[in-house]
């Protein structure tokens, strides 16, 4: 092994510390995302999810999240080497592609086992296993709320080519190779969203390996020129946040009253429609628009200096729940896609505001129970599953 990357291991454990704030974010995203998946408007929630169609959506988060945290974890492992790097990362990569073909396949019997195939957009209008088994397998079908796992699983397989060159402190090759497949995205025809979606997750490996080398040179700047910068951060999400904000409420308000509204506030509301176009192009989810990964990481620089401002009292107040779940962010995951489907099956054709309140904090709830209820039988499962394995 090379002697840089060991002083940068040994250098990196002695600063090791949890950070609270990048759980609770988390565990927000997650929380953010179940909601929008049980989609039931309005129900008082989305006036705190933008209902999935702000400019910037919690998936960009969790993507991003995933990243950041391989950077972090991953350096403090670079003693053990190269190799290990490669096959823990490859170890679950492996894991992930395996449980997306289940749950795929799983979630497609279910609903069609059911009767219940318009539970979620996706499903083949013609059930033939052959070909949808094939199909999951290959990764070119994916059903469930659990879907995004096979493109967890991609980017595991990428990530130890990337870190190893962040090992070698090459991190601007990195940079350019990944901002280089993001330019091309359109190029492809497939994968175009994990082509275009792997800078968040590269992008943020960068950052979560050099996250202390960033801390410290920001403790450096001097204390004026950081509230400005704090300030110009703040400011722009506050404004672009608001326009997100009122185009999914206020201008929906608007255009559903066009024709009672007076000939000024039509002409505005059609201007702002014709804003509102444009802006998306630049803006588009899948293909991640470069205006939405610019405000994306203009939005999460202002959430985490506010959480890692107040996490203690948030963490307080929310009895550490977000927490809980931002820590176990893979079986929260994974749980979310249960709870989402067997909800959906029970929610009746027609709701109104306090059905879908009601619906949706029982989800949360439900949601919160299990993962709590399997952190709380963890030890006697693992105690169980080692006995097992001795007898054998």
């Amino acid at each position: 092994m090379d002697q840089n990357i060991e002083d940068i291991a040994v250098a990196t454990k002695s600063k090791h510390e949890r950070i609270v704030a990048l759980d609770i974010i988390r565990g927000f995203f997650l929380i953010v995302i179940l909601i929008d998946h049980i989609e039931l408007y309005p129900s008082g929630f989305d006036l705190l999810t933008g209902r999935g169609r702000l400019f910037v959506s919690a998936a960009e988060g969790f993507f991003f999240m995933s990243g950041l945290l391989v950077g972090m974890v991953y350096r403090r492992r670079l003693a053990l080497g190269i190799k290990f790097i490669f096959k823990r990362m490859w170890g679950r990569a492996l894991e992930l592609y395996l449980a997306s073909v289940f749950f795929t396949l799983l979630f497609s019997a279910a609903a069609v086992f059911l009767n219940h195939p318009s539970i979620k957009d996706g499903l083949y209008s013609v059930i033939n296993w052959p070909h949808i088994v094939k199909e999951t397998v290959l990764m070119r079908y994916g059903f469930g709320w659990a879907d995004f796992l096979d493109r967890f699983a991609i980017l595991m397989f990428l990530a130890p080519f990337g870190f190893y060159l962040l090992a070698r402190k090459k991190w601007w090759l990195l940079l350019i190779l990944s901002f280089g497949a993001w330019c091309l995205r359109g190029a492809f025809l497939i994968n175009n969203f994990t082509i275009s979606w792997q800078l968040l997750f590269m992008g943020a490996m960068i950052i979560g390996y050099y996250w202390y080398e960033i801390k410290n040179y920001w403790h450096s700047i001097p204390i004026k020129l950081k509230r400005n910068i704090k300030l110009g951060i703040n400011s722009l999400t506050a404004v672009t946040f608001a326009v997100s904000y009122a185009s999914v409420f206020l201008l929906s308000f608007l255009n559903e009253r066009l024709i009672s509204l007076p000939a000024w506030l039509q002409s505005f509301t059609l201007h702002w429609n014709t804003f509102n176009t444009w802006i998306w192009l630049y803006t588009q989810k899948w293909t991640l628009g470069p205006v939405r990964l610019i405000l994306f990481m203009l939005w999460f620089t202002s959430l985490f200096m506010f959480i890692q401002r107040y996490y203690y009292h948030i963490n307080s107040k929310t009895r550490g729940i977000v927490e809980m779940l931002g820590r176990n962010s893979l079986l929260v995951y994974i749980a979310h896609a249960f709870v989402v489907f067997v909800f959906k099956l029970l929610i009746p054709d027609h709701t109104n505001l306090l059905a879908n309140f009601s619906i949706t904090t029982a989800a949360l709830f439900t949601l919160i129970a299990v993962v709590a209820g399997y952190k709380e039988l963890e030890p006697r499962i693992n105690k169980s599953m080692g006995r097992l394995l001795v007898l054998r």
